[in-house]
């Protein structure tokens, strides 16, 4: 009995002191780009975000009640964290695991990325709470099957619903695994349950015109062709989450992966689901680290259960998860402060947002193209910038929040890649530079849309082709299509580029008004260029005078040539 009192005194006392560790960490560690970016979610708070489902942003806001600056985004984190180490505690039933309950803190707190999500604000950071969640609430359900145990499961599925969307991989892996409870008619009606929580997110969707689906699903690949690095690199980050420990952990699963214990059976199923499923990802994107994170929580229970049982390969783990741990805690001193020479995501934030302060004079930046940007100067800064994405730049939460109203007609500072109006820049981190172009009188084209008439259309090379749209003016101002140039960029289907062409526009009056529509025809001759695949891609883009790149003006419309 004095035994485990000490082991449980050691188990929480531990915990705390990593829950210090974390909080100073988070409040002396600069914000990540993608931190601030969610800080952004938090300043309004909806039911859903252009990326994500929108737990990440009730984190956050969280946070900020309690502190401000980079902890005000942080400490929900390290609550979050404390609590899962304790679950996933809760969720190994060895029978002898309260006699090693250092070797439990020693495997946890040296597993690699899991302990990112200590101290900073990412929507992985709620998911893997409510992995265990759902866990807890599947392991009560096979031994016991009680109401309890349904109500787990639904507050474990709908909180990672609510962190990530990959969350239902975890659900649908652990249900392929037992495939009997499909009969069990309680399991249906949690899942209606589940259905009528989430059902707040799936109408946001709705009204948005499901912007995270066409993201991820489609937007994020479409013109993106294999590299043998994505899968190369999926195989390294299989390691790489866990770091030179990561040999003990999949010995550990390969040696559980004939388990007939339906626990240990769910658990094996999402590791090996998950690797076996962004292994086929791999084929058409890049494969991130943190996509696969939540196999570390099975992965420690089995590790821990093969461990007690081997005593020879539990000390030779001992070895190499020490030198994990204290690699780690390097590391965690090196993001703090970047004295190795080479700056990572953590450093001069505060430094280049602080420069670009000074040049700007009070002026307005406007960002190009960098969700990441432009929330951290908005966070270090204090002050509200703009943002636009050109025809190639990826799509993020600013596009669904219209905040360059404030932009309008004024006097601002371009601030992306280098161009002919270029007069500035300032260093933002390693090789990294921020162009600086002044705009006396900015205006931007992101609420003037082109919309084809049909969706398919056939032209021909080397003559006049016509096109059939229509001008919306989503602005309270007139706009005069003469404002701005016109042109027809034709990809195919991998979204390379085949051909670029000037548009006209015929239109009686070159105004439009505000808040109107108006019908058109659009000229443009494309060359007479060898085209082997059936079908393209037309997107519309414009630039104004400015000197800012193309913005897209329309949606992509398929065409064949001829």
């Amino acid at each position: 009995m004095k035994q485990i009192n000490s082991n449980n005194f050691l188990f929480f006392i531990t915990v705390f002191i990593f829950f210090i560790i974390n909080v100073l960490q988070g409040s002396y560690t600069e914000l990540i780009p993608d931190e601030a970016y969610y800080w952004v979610y938090s300043l309004d708070m909806s039911w859903g975000y252009f990326d994500h489902p929108p737990l990440v942003a009730l984190w956050v806001k969280i946070s900020s009640w309690l502190f401000n600056k980079e902890l005000g985004v942080r400490f929900f984190a390290s609550i979050s964290f404390s609590i899962l180490i304790y679950l996933i505690w809760v969720l190994i039933e060895h029978p002898e695991k309260r006699k090693y309950v250092k070797l439990y803190l020693l495997l946890v707190f040296s597993t690699a990325l899991l302990n990112a999500y200590g101290f900073i604000t990412v929507p992985d950071t709620p998911l893997v709470l409510f992995v265990a969640i759902f866990l807890l609430g599947y392991q009560k359900y096979i031994r016991h099957k009680s109401i309890v145990s349904y109500l787990i499961i639904l507050i474990g599925i709908v909180g990672m619903l609510y962190s990530k969307y990959q969350g239902l991989l975890v659900v649908l892996f652990v249900l392929a695994s037992n495939l009997k409870v499909l009969k069990d008619w309680k399991m249906w009606a949690m899942t209606l349950g589940v259905i009528i929580c989430y059902f707040p997110h799936l109408y946001w969707q709705f009204e948005n015109d499901f912007p995270s689906i066409r993201y991820h699903l489609y937007e994020r690949v479409s013109y993106r062709t294999y590299k043998t690095e994505y899968t190369l690199m999926h195989i390294v980050n299989i390691a790489a989450i866990l770091g030179i420990t990561f040999p003990f952990y999949y010995l550990a699963f390969f040696k559980s992966a004939k388990s007939k214990d339906l626990f240990l059976k769910g658990l094996n199923f999402i590791v090996a689901g998950f690797i076996l499923f962004f292994l086929l990802i791999s084929f058409n994107r890049r494969i991130q680290a943190q996509w696969i994170v939540p196999i570390s929580i099975p992965l420690i229970i089995i590790t821990f259960n093969y461990l007690v049982e081997n005593l020879s390969v539990r000390k030779l783990f001992w070895k190499f998860a020490t030198i994990n741990l204290l690699l780690l805690l390097v590391i965690r001193i090196i993001m703090i402060n970047d004295f190795v020479g080479y700056q990572f995501e953590f450093h001069g934030n505060k430094t280049w947002v602080s420069k670009l302060e000074q040049y700007l004079n009070g002026r307005t930046p406007l960002f190009e193209n960098s969700y990441q940007n432009t929330s951290t100067y908005w966070f270090y800064s204090g002050k509200q910038p703009c943002q636009y994405n050109t025809f190639d730049g990826r799509k993020n939460q600013f596009n669904l929040s219209y905040s360059n109203k404030k932009c309008q007609e004024k006097e601002v500072v371009h601030v992306g890649r280098k161009n002919e109006k270029t007069i500035d820049s300032i260093k933002k981190r390693n090789r990294r530079i921020l162009y600086l172009t002044p705009i006396e009188n900015y205006r931007d084209l992101k609420k003037i849309d082109f919309v084809f008439e049909k969706e398919n259309y056939t032209i021909s090379s080397n003559q006049a082709n016509k096109l059939e749209v229509t001008i919306e003016n989503k602005y309270n101002r007139l706009i005069d299509v003469n404002s701005f140039k016109l042109f027809a960029y034709i990809n195919d289907k991998k979204g390379k580029a085949i051909d670029t062409a000037l548009v006209t526009t015929e239109l009686k009056n070159p105004i439009v008004h505000s808040l109107s529509n108006v019908k058109a025809s659009l000229l443009f001759t494309i060359k007479d260029t060898i085209y082997s695949d059936e079908e393209y891609i037309l997107q519309l883009c414009g630039i104004n005078d400015s000197g800012m790149r193309f913005t897209r003006m329309s949606n992509n419309l398929t065409i064949k040539i001829k």
